[in-house]
């Protein structure tokens, strides 16, 4: 199979190799964060930041510290300090800075739960859950009201963690809320996702959906390629992976060979997959999968080379594949209903870019012009549903 050469994809993979804790402080958790976005992107943060603090402050007037309890009523619980408190890179997700950014414009201490903590292994207290109410603590503290970091306590519970399974556990079960009033910011399958490979890559969970969600990433990142979201504003890196929900609905062995796909044009064209590319070729293979049909590493590869030498595998919604969609099923709907008289015709189909018109239009141009190419006894997939069939000489 090729491999995409990505030194970026490689970057991104390599962090579910660590084998032990990555514990850094909050000053270099959010350090790192901004430092990651591109230099424009830091601007925008922190003009946004400023405005926020300053929001804060006319929430909170003549607040001096966020230890007066008089005037910013946190709640009562052990009191840890913010410099002994570290996040675990290799256990939490990604900080959200526009997350931060609006905890602190909203910031209601009497609401603010304690930071959930356990004994981390260099004597700080390692936090699981609320580092980003930690970090927006920390900016309101030192940048909104001059605060010297080492001073600033804030309540902790003490967890007693036996292992770090139980904190991923704890992790996921207390983080899905969801809804415009929700309190905690709901993980996304991202978030999901990378807890499932860290766990059965670092600490050996044998969960059976862990395990698979893991295997399928290792499928992925074997063909240059890596999972992200539109959040860490790196869908546009080459090997890009930023919609995940089929991979996620999909078997294992059709994740594995959408990569050989997707490991075969990220190689050859250098760029990340097409969010409207992604589930097109996962229900093809789906399709295969519930038809008994498989296909080898080197056929699959010259399925992605067909695509790319008809349409140069653009999948993008404003490039030629949908133009050609549209056409080929509006042509279809006219000839279907050419014997009818014109007010008893359907409603003409809308140009929506979607799987089913994309699937049935991808069935018809693969049937037509690379099933002919292959070998005596090549197995091809029964038509999936579609309301129109377009005639061969509006495929590519």
């Amino acid at each position: 199979m090729a491999t995409a050469i990505s030194s970026y994809a490689a970057t991104k993979n390599a962090r579910y190799a660590n084998s032990a804790s990555n514990l850094i402080d909050l000053v270099q958790r959010y350090n790192d964060t901004v430092a990651a976005l591109p230099r424009q992107a830091q601007r925008n943060h922190q003009a946004k930041l400023a405005k926020a603090l300053a929001t804060f402050k006319k929430n909170n007037p003549g607040l001096k510290s966020i230890g007066d309890r008089g005037k910013f009523r946190l709640c009562k619980s052990l009191m840890g300090k913010l410099k002994d408190i570290y996040i675990d890179t290799t256990m939490q997700r990604e900080p959200m800075l526009h997350w931060i950014i609006s905890i602190i414009e909203n910031f209601r201490a009497y609401q603010a739960q304690p930071i959930q903590v356990y004994a981390a292994s260099n004597g700080g207290w390692g936090g699981w859950d609320g580092q980003h109410t930690s970090l927006a603590l920390y900016l309101i503290a030192t940048q909104g009201l001059g605060e010297r970091f080492e001073d600033v306590e804030v309540p902790i519970n003490i967890y007693d963690i036996a292992n770090r399974g139980e904190i991923r556990t704890n992790f996921i079960n207390n983080n899905t809320t969801a809804g415009k009033n929700a309190g905690k910011k709901s993980l996304d399958y991202i978030d999901l996702i990378m807890q499932m490979i860290y766990g059965v890559e670092v600490d050996s969970v044998t969960e059976p959906e862990w395990v698979n969600a893991h295997t399928k990433w290792k499928h992925v990142a074997a063909a240059g390629m890596f999972l992200t979201h539109e959040k860490f504003n790196d869908t546009d890196q080459v090997g890009a992976i930023g919609r995940l929900n089929e991979l996620n609905d999909a078997s294992v062995e059709v994740v594995r060979e959408f990569s050989v796909y997707g490991g075969y044009v990220v190689n050859y064209q250098q760029r990340p997959i097409n969010t409207k590319e992604i589930p097109i070729l996962i229900e093809f293979f789906n399709l295969c999968e519930q038809q008994d049909i498989s296909y080898t590493d080197a056929e699959i590869e010259d399925l992605a080379q067909h695509c790319i030498d008809l349409f140069d595998a653009n999948f993008d919604a404003k490039g030629p594949y949908w133009v050609h969609v549209h056409k080929a099923t509006i042509n279809a709907y006219n000839l279907a209903n050419a014997q009818l008289p014109k007010h008893l015709w359907p409603t003409a189909p809308k140009n929506n870019k979607n799987t089913p018109q994309g699937l049935a239009f991808f069935w018809h141009q693969m049937k037509n012009t690379w099933v002919p190419l292959q070998r005596n006894g090549f197995k091809f997939p029964k038509q999936p549903f579609s309301t129109y069939t377009p005639d061969a000489k509006d495929l590519f």
